[in-house]
């Protein structure tokens, strides 16, 4: 996090405008153009529960690296450690109207800040249904919308499979699986889709579930147990539309299970939307032309992962699939603080990442002196 800081600090003081060619036009002998960055004003911050204090620091600091005012609502499941960061950017210094922090429901407090006209700028990370509600709500303003997602991971007949299977046990389960950039749609092709499902079940099976404070506990609660109650409603689902459960599927209150469904199909609601939990699901495909036309067959667009050993299939997958960030022989769940970070489609618009982010609150303005 003191990285992710001083990052964004640095970014800040890069800001810069350029001098415009004005001689290239007609008539415009005695006159010279530049561009300012300027600070868009009042920014709107609006962030999710999953990581409370790294996606509160991924839009603070960058907005007050760009000279903005910052009002921070976090989320109402999780507000604590926004407002304790803000206690202590204060007493580090800041002038006290530099960032505020307020808590509240977002369907009242979030949509009248967003609509507020002194307000600028509004960064969000959450739905895209929330974002699209935010959307509405603001108006003619500046827009970050980090949103939801569905991530596509594709396993080609040459990929390592033990690779495969460990990347993929790692990146859909992580925080429980909430995490926007999760590996959910697993789509294997059919040649390997046995041995994937042999290598995959053993290392999901040996994710150690635990208390939320058990250090030793790589999976535990998620953020209610209404959420857990939906995904386990969501693999029932599927099980009776033909899915087959391979491991998993239980719930103890909040805590779900590490699972995977096999033989999930394209209309089932764990190939269309966002789990957001512990759960993979494994498509079989016949070739790469299906991968890439069903990693595509969603309204989402934020993430993906393929894993082969043969580089033009590589950069074919990072061209033609559709996601903002694409990763190749890993998981889509991986990011660096500095990389520019958003999606397409549905996923939102704009991107975080510090130097982006900067860029993102900040705006351009255009000077020109005449008779010089």
């Amino acid at each position: 996090m003191p990285d992710l800081l001083r990052l964004s600090a640095y970014e800040g003081a890069q800001l810069r405008g350029e001098t415009l060619p004005l001689d290239a036009h007609v008539n415009t002998r005695g006159k010279v153009g530049l561009t300012l960055r300027v600070p868009c004003g009042v920014v709107v911050a609006i962030t999710p529960f999953n990581y409370p204090l790294l996606l509160v620091v991924h839009k603070v600091a960058p907005a007050l690296a760009a000279g903005n005012a910052v009002i921070l609502k976090p989320a109402s499941q999780a507000p604590l450690t926004a407002l304790k960061l803000t206690e202590v950017f204060l007493q580090a210094g800041l002038p006290p109207n530099a960032l505020q922090c307020l808590t509240g429901p977002g369907g009242s407090l979030g949509a009248a800040l967003c609509a507020d006209r002194r307000v600028r700028k509004v960064t969000f990370t959450g739905s895209t249904a929330v974002g699209e509600r935010i959307a509405t709500a603001a108006g003619v303003k500046k827009l970050s919308l980090e949103l939801g997602s569905n991530s596509p991971v594709i396993v080609l007949p040459d990929a390592d499979l033990e690779l495969a299977a460990q990347a993929t046990a790692t990146g859909g389960y992580v925080n429980a699986g909430q995490v926007c950039i999760s590996a959910q749609r697993v789509l294997v092709h059919r040649k390997i889709y046995g041995s994937f499902v042999d290598a995959l079940k053993p290392r999901v099976e040996a994710i150690k579930v635990g208390a939320s404070l058990d250090e030793a506990a790589e999976l535990s609660a998620m953020i209610s147990e209404g959420e857990a109650e939906r995904v386990s409603r969501w693999v029932q689902e599927s099980v009776e539309g033909g899915a087959r459960l391979v491991t998993g599927g239980r719930r103890d209150g909040a805590v779900y299970a590490p699972t995977i469904v096999a033989d999930v199909t394209p209309p089932m609601r764990l190939f269309r939307e966002e789990v957001f939990g512990p759960l993979v699901g494994l498509t079989p495909v016949e070739s790469a032309d299906q991968a890439i036309a069903l990693a595509n067959d969603s309204r989402y667009g934020l993430g993906a992962g393929v894993f082969t050993r043969d580089l033009s299939s590589a950069w074919r997958f990072a061209r033609e699939v559709q996601t903002g960030n694409v990763m190749i022989n890993w998981s889509p769940l991986w990011r660096a603080d500095f990389m520019p970070y958003g999606g397409f489609k549905g996923s939102g618009i704009g991107k975080e990442g510090p130097r982006y982010a900067v860029e993102e609150m900040s705006e351009s303005k255009t000077v020109v002196f005449h008779g010089v």
